[in-house]
């Protein structure tokens, strides 16, 4: 009795044994075929070139490395530009710039594709001899506000292309050559006030005549009264309450090859031959000569030839 006891349990110790190395197998192979068809998740590899003109692969590059601050590829809309796309997002014009090396020129088309940041801000192409320290010094920022939106700024920034600093503009000397040579064109002026531009540069239907015509300035739509300040330093060479269709207008040469013009002002407050400082108040705005409303007409022309003043200007 005994004896056919120790066999029966024997028996099953042996069936056990083998079902337990069955099903292991069994587990085996399953965990070994779901590792070779698991997908690979692989961090992508970008060139500097492909970032700088690649949308798309920049919003990738940045969503990894970013924090605090989100990125959106935006389509320009009928009629915006740099500035009007700026103020819609409460930052200036210098956080589209900085954030969209690839641009050539401040002119934008309808449908064109930017890189629009949730905040202000700038991108900064991460030069060979860069660390956060000399990064932080060169914006006038702290380590820790990089450290706070940028990722894994700790190790080796020559694998980074860009860092973004928040609230800063872009450093000129790193634009590219074309944008390089436009914001040298602004350090020349300041605007002479601000308003909405209800009439830029170039061909148009004039609005007193109708008639097609070429328009050799910019409008600054402001409230009649509206102080105007001296876009450059220069010398008054006319002040006049009777300029034709400018109706009371100023003129001052900058003594470089550049003369700018106000016109359809209510008040002169300078005189001819006086110098002016750049943003002193020369004058008020308003609609004299041939207007339909209260607004500053600006003209910049070099040496003799009228070019668009919004070249200059913010």
């Amino acid at each position: 009795m005994l004896k056919k006891l120790i066999i029966r349990w024997s028996v099953f110790f042996i069936v056990l044994t083998v079902l337990y190395f069955i099903v292991n197998a069994k587990v085996h192979a399953v965990a070994e075929a779901s590792l070779k068809s698991a997908i690979t998740v692989t961090v992508p590899v970008y060139t500097k070139d492909e970032l700088i003109n690649n949308l798309e692969s920049r919003l990738k590059y940045l969503y990894l490395r970013t924090k605090g601050v989100k990125f959106y590829v935006y389509k320009v809309k009928k009629r915006e530009n740099l500035w009007t796309i700026a103020k819609k997002y409460g930052y200036s014009v210098h956080t589209i710039i900085g954030c969209n090396p690839q641009m050539k020129t401040y002119n934008v088309n309808e449908g064109q594709k930017l890189l629009i940041p949730n905040i202000g801000g700038t991108l900064h192409p991460v030069q060979p001899e860069d660390t956060i320290k000399t990064i932080s010094e060169k914006y006038g920022v702290e380590e820790s506000v990089l450290k706070n939106t940028n990722f894994a700024l700790d190790g080796d920034l020559r694998k980074e292309f860009f860092v973004f600093v928040p609230g800063k503009r872009p450093l000129v000397n790193l634009l590219n050559e074309n944008m390089q040579k436009k914001y040298a064109l602004r350090d020349l002026f300041v605007s002479p006030l601000g308003g909405r531009i209800s009439s830029p540069f170039g061909k148009r239907r004039h609005p007193v005549t109708g008639k097609a015509s070429v328009h050799g300035g910019v409008d600054i739509a402001v409230r009649e009264g509206t102080p105007v300040g001296a876009a450059a330093s220069g010398v008054v060479i006319l002040a006049s309450y009777d300029v034709g269709h400018y109706g009371v207008a100023v003129f001052i040469d900058h003594q470089n090859g550049y003369i700018t013009h106000y016109g359809h002002l209510s008040k002169i407050l300078v005189r001819q031959g006086q110098k002016v400082r750049q943003g002193q108040i020369i004058a008020r705005s308003g609609s004299t000569g041939r207007s339909t409303g209260p607004h500053l007409h600006f003209t910049v022309k070099r040496n003799g030839v009228n070019v668009d003043p919004l070249q200059f200007l913010w």
